[in-house]
């Protein structure tokens, strides 16, 4: 008996993403056609052949067939020609045809047209709100000055703060006033969570504050059942076989998302959700926040910022962009090799919170009653995480292992106690979408701001920020995100871009001290520093002032000598003028216990490290935040004032000036001259 064969083609290029596609078999056929096109995706081949390995397979019960093979040089064939190719093998006759494809990431320093739009939109909005707000409003919308709303790191502190400050914000009309709402961590989460809610922005914050209340009163350990992680490690296994990478921060995302989101929202919530709430500028866009690491090095020595809105995900070092809902899909050069579908919105989270997953057998540990250092988010944490992410090597063998055995060693590693001091598994993982993208410089945020001396005094330490100028390594597939408390607790640099011409930021930071009277400068320090280092206008934090005016709930910076800066309002978490009085010019009733309470004692229940709320806290720091907000909406409102005639008595209110563009290192000779006849 002579069985027919039932033949498919395999074809095989190394030096491609997903290089290995076969056509489908065709049964019982010594002639076939199987009319049916493969596509890949090749680097430059200026200098390199580009191997196709071909082999004609017969597809069998048991183990299949090779019954040829023979290899093919792809780099060959001319560009936008079709080459017809017989190969020995029964004379079987492929086309190939090389030609160019078009990139799918946005390479610009420039915003993208969405956020364009939004701005536009946004930018009437907040003169009507302006104008109805506050006396001494914007006369045109040219006077309108452009506010961002700023959230530090702190876990659930920091989340619930914010909930207070968005609410005093929002009751007051500022938020109406402002054009972009920036978060880093805790604060990241509950932006997230805003946005994600069915009544915002037209209901206001009152019902997601009460959910968020009301989810965190419990611990979220009861997550880790038996039957809970079976479903999360089904959820793992799916994405791992799909050829996505997974970590312990997808295991924490999907806790943060169970615990936070819900079951029912965590389904289906995502961050491309979020154009909808700021369609007509009808809200703040949000912009959240984390880093890219090197796996060998300090986050404080090497990183990258990486910011999501709704519309984009990128990094403007390197001024490349992708649309969001393709973030964690496979690139190469640029272009779009495999779509996934869009992560959803409690992955991100994790990504954004990753420092708590890293240490989250200390969290464990306090679940069962064993109590951790009560340690600051800045310190221990940046200890632990910047300088220990590490994977041994971006080709893991794991991927060449069969399906059994990608699952028994994913259960290996997720659930047994060696993973939670693992260098592979601490960080948040995504494919590289700049992987095979040619860097051979990184262009500064602000690439016609004019240089100025002395920069490498700023720094106080051997490595802190000492090579955030070099380029990433494009060659990897996969890339390390992190918390972006690893460098300084608060989203400045996000906000500084010069595109997005920011000319108040109201910073809220929720960061621990050690105790509430400790100077609470550390991480607005660290940005200025991060800022001077990259040219960018920012105004002088003195440190004097907390000595001549002590500690105080916010603070103003303002850069007399330099329009370009702009203005800070920084927000502290302390407690003073909240212990007498519950609301502004309220003093409480005797009796009345409810502010006398210290944030950063150790036995209180607002450590960074903490993940239960009981009703009584939420409320206690919630209604602080939002006493000590509502105790400066006079102050911010000067401060727009201040703005509005900054911009009306400026020719015009530019980040740069024509003269640095002349000046400007990167500004080729040509280009120069025809700048001169200007």
């Amino acid at each position: 008996i002579v069985d027919t064969p039932d033949p498919y083609l395999v074809v095989h290029i190394r030096t491609a993403p997903d290089g290995k596609k076969a056509t489908k078999n065709i049964d019982n056929e010594i002639n076939p056609e199987w009319d049916e096109e493969l596509s890949y995706l090749l680097p430059p081949h200026e200098y390199l052949p580009i191997k196709a390995e071909i082999n004609l397979m017969d597809a069998n019960y048991a183990v299949d067939e090779k019954l040829g093979s023979v290899e093919f040089d792809v780099s060959t064939i001319p560009l936008e020609e079709t080459v017809f190719k017989t190969f020995s093998f029964n004379e079987v006759g492929l086309p190939f045809v090389l030609c160019r494809c078009d990139q799918d990431i946005r390479s610009s320093l420039a915003l993208c047209t969405e956020e364009k739009e939004f701005r536009s939109a946004r930018k009437r909005s907040a003169f009507t709100a302006m104008r109805n707000t506050m006396v001494g409003g914007p006369r045109s919308l040219r006077e309108t000055p452009t506010i961002a709303i700023l959230g530090s790191g702190g876990g659930f502190r920091a989340m619930t703060g914010m909930s207070g400050a968005i609410k005093a914000l929002s009751d007051s009309g500022i938020l109406n006033c402002a054009t972009y709402i920036c978060g880093l961590s805790g604060s990241s989460w509950y932006i997230s969570l805003l946005y994600a809610n069915a009544d915002f922005p037209e209901k206001g914050t009152t019902a997601i504050n009460a959910e968020i209340r009301n989810n965190i009163a419990s611990s979220p350990f009861w997550l880790l059942r038996p039957e809970c992680l079976m479903r999360y490690s089904h959820r793992l296994h799916t994405k791992m076989k799909a050829g996505q990478p997974v970590t312990f921060t997808d295991f924490f995302g999907l806790l943060i998302g169970q615990t936070l989101l819900g079951p029912d929202r965590m389904e289906t919530a995502k961050l491309t959700d979020f154009q909808e709430k700021i369609h007509g500028g009808k809200a703040p866009m949000p912009i959240l926040t984390c880093l890219h690491v090197r796996p060998d090095m300090s986050a404080m020595t090497f990183h990258d910022w990486v910011e999501f809105s709704p519309f984009e995900i990128g990094m403007a070092k390197y001024g490349t962009f992708m649309k969001s809902k393709y973030f964690g899909s496979k690139f190469f050069m640029g272009v779009l090799a495999k779509e996934y579908e869009e992560y959803p919105l409690h992955f991100l989270m994790g990504i954004w919170g990753s420092a708590f997953s890293i240490l989250f057998n200390r969290l464990v540990e306090k679940s069962k009653g064993i109590k951790p250092s009560n340690m600051s988010h800045n310190e221990d944490m940046r200890t632990i995480l910047g300088k220990e992410i590490a994977d041994s090597d971006d080709e893991e063998e794991y991927w060449d292992a069969s399906e059994e055995e990608q699952i028994r060693k994913a259960e290996d590693k997720l659930f047994q106690d060696k993973l939670l001091q693992s260098r592979e598994y601490r960080a948040g993982k995504i494919l590289n979408y700049m992987r095979g993208i040619a860097i051979n410089r990184t262009y500064p945020i602000s690439p016609f701001s004019p240089l100025s001396g002395g920069q490498e005094n700023t720094i106080a330490e051997a490595d802190e920020f000492q090579k955030i100028h070099e380029p990433m390594e494009v060659k990897k597939k996969k890339v390390h995100l992190v918390d972006a408390g690893l460098t300084f607790n608060s989203p400045y640099p996000c906000i500084l871009r010069p595109q997005r011409a920011v000319d108040l930021i109201i910073s809220f930071d929720f960061s621990g001290r050690p105790q509430e009277v400790c100077e609470p400068f550390k991480e607005i320090l660290l940005a200025e520093k991060w800022a001077r280092m990259h040219h960018l206008p920012f105004p002088k934090i003195d440190r004097t002032v907390y000595e001549t005016e002590g500690l105080k709930e916010c603070y103003v910076f303002q850069d007399h000598s330099d329009d370009r800066a702009p203005i800070i309002m920084h927000f502290v978490l302390c407690n003073i003028l909240f212990r007498k009085y519950s609301k502004p010019g309220v003093e409480r009733l005797p009796g009345d216990t409810r502010g006398d309470f210290n944030i950063y004692d150790p036995k209180s229940p607002y450590s960074t490290f903490n993940f239960q709320y009981p009703n009584e806290a939420f409320d206690r720091l919630h209604e602080l935040v939002e006493f000590n907000t509502l105790l400066h909406i006079e102050t911010i409102k000067d401060q727009i004032r201040q703005c509005i005639t900054l911009r009306r008595h400026s020719q015009a209110r530019c980040s740069i000036t024509l003269n640095d563009i002349r000046n400007s290192f990167h500004m080729s000779d040509k280009n120069k001259k025809s700048l001169e006849r200007r």
